[in-house]
């Protein structure tokens, strides 16, 4: 398996293992929150948080994979994903996180419509997020195996 091909499924990974984490904290600390700062206020929050927290997970991901990938296989990573190829690649994953996160948030908002409480609508909003991005790495594993 190439770099390329490991690299999705390793994000993928880590996506869930810090949504995981994340999801655990909300909800054994949600409750201390929510009555000191309001409900709206504290999800609110946790979605500004979560937004670093990811990009912050994968920085230091990619600079582990990047570094161990090396150590293990003794070549330089390649430029695979800056070529057209790789950028198409990326493009595409893009836009199917883009199509799943909107289809989540759609679903969401008529759901919201419909009477769930705004705790609920939050944890489905996080639901699409995470299933977003497990699209985006499933995709661009797809993608790099199949070479488009």
């Amino acid at each position: 398996m190439t770099a390329q091909e490991k690299r999705p499924l390793i994000f993928l990974t880590i996506d869930i293992l810090t949504f995981s984490i994340y999801s655990g904290i909300l909800l054994n600390m949600g409750e201390k929150y929510v009555n000191s700062m309001g409900e709206l206020p504290f999800w609110g929050a946790a979605i500004l948080i979560l937004i670093p927290l990811v990009i912050l997970s994968r920085i230091v991901l990619y600079i582990l994979f990047s570094i161990f990938n090396t150590m293990i296989t003794k070549e330089k990573e390649e430029k695979f994903l800056i070529d057209e190829l790789g950028e198409i690649i990326k493009l595409k994953a893009a836009r199917n996180f883009s199509m799943t996160f909107m289809l989540g948030f759609v679903i969401t908002m008529l759901l919201l419509i419909s009477g769930i409480s705004i705790s609920l609508m939050f944890k489905m909003f996080f639901g699409s997020i995470l299933s977003a991005f497990i699209v985006q790495n499933i995709s661009e594993y797809y993608y790099t195996k199949k070479g488009i």
